[in-house]
């Protein structure tokens, strides 16, 4: 199963297609690109957890990233407004 579709409860249309995965990961995981009509979103989970008839899709969707992004780089900090410092 490498594309499907479900609908999450603040109305969006979700696609979920498998991406490509480390060499060193394939045999035990999969990762999975979710696109809307407004973001595209990146989950990595066990083989398991997604090749059963009914994935917990919220719960993936939770998991997940928005598309470029990394838990390793951290987000810079805000700038002050002027006169705040």
């Amino acid at each position: 199963m490498s594309t499907r579709e479900f609908f999450h409860i603040d109305g969006k249309t979700w696609l979920v297609r498998s991406r490509p995965v480390r060499k060193d990961e394939a045999a035990t995981h999969v990762t999975l690109e979710l696109v809307s009509d407004e973001e595209t979103r990146i989950v990595s989970c066990r083989r398991e957890e997604w090749e059963v008839p009914n994935p917990d899709y919220p719960g993936l969707l939770a998991r997940s990233l928005a598309a470029g992004a990394s838990r390793s780089v951290a987000r810079p900090p805000e700038p002050t407004a002027p006169g705040n410092d």
